[in-house]
């Protein structure tokens, strides 16, 4: 898989955003920023897309369960225009699938 960026350094973790419909309605970036961040909170089984460099345990690829409660403080990365990622810490992980 050809990444949108050379090497993510340290110790974080990319996870892929689950797909959502589009909607027809037109809101401002701060509620659309709310909108994403309360799907995340509803989603058990997010995809992980790249880790940094020092992360052993966990592989691009893996499912994983992120604490709820990270999932609403994660920096969410736009990587290009069709892919957003959320950045957490390895320590936001409570398992793998």
């Amino acid at each position: 898989m050809a990444l949108e960026f050379k090497k993510l350094r340290g110790n974080r973790i990319y996870i892929s955003l689950p797909k959502k419909e589009e909607s027809k309605l037109i809101v401002d970036e701060n509620t659309k920023d709310a909108l994403n961040k309360e799907l995340l909170t509803k989603m058990s089984k997010l995809t992980v897309y790249a880790v940094g460099d020092i992360v052993t345990d966990i592989l691009p690829g893996d499912v994983v369960l992120v604490d709820p409660s990270k999932l609403a403080q994660g920096t969410i990365i736009p990587l290009s225009d069709k892919r957003d990622v959320l950045m957490v810490s390895p320590f936001d992980i409570i398992h793998i699938w």
